[in-house]
């Protein structure tokens, strides 16, 4: 009996802290400005991007995707995930003035080969 009460509280407890929400951030969190902003999207993505919807299945340079909900990054600009039906994920940036820009992928780079295993 001492078992069981003790696995019910356990769940409980464990239930409490999975369901707590994340905090968004409202500022940036860097001052710094680390990555020029690239070349804007065509103006089709543009308005795509600028949709206040997620989980909305769209085309981008025809190709199925769904929008990520928009979120507030370290680097102060909104940013928006964009998962790709057969090409993966991408992150799109919105400019100071308005435009949305892709953003490279900082890990995609990233080779056990090419660093030995050494960082």
């Amino acid at each position: 009996m001492k078992k069981l009460s003790s696995f019910f509280l356990l769940s409980i407890l464990l239930q409490g802290c999975t369901s707590i929400d994340q905090p968004i951030a409202s500022r940036a969190l860097v001052e710094h400005e680390f990555v020029s902003d690239a070349k804007p999207v065509s103006s089709t993505q543009q308005a795509i991007l600028s949709q206040s919807s997620m989980s909305t299945n769209v085309q981008i340079d025809g190709k199925p995707a769904v929008l990520g909900k928009p979120f507030f990054a370290a680097s102060g600009k909104t940013c928006r995930k964009v998962q790709f039906m057969l090409d993966g994920q991408r992150v799109y940036c919105k400019t100071s003035n308005g435009d949305w820009y892709a953003v490279s992928p900082v890990l995609a780079s990233y080779s056990e080969a090419t660093t030995g295993g050494n960082q």
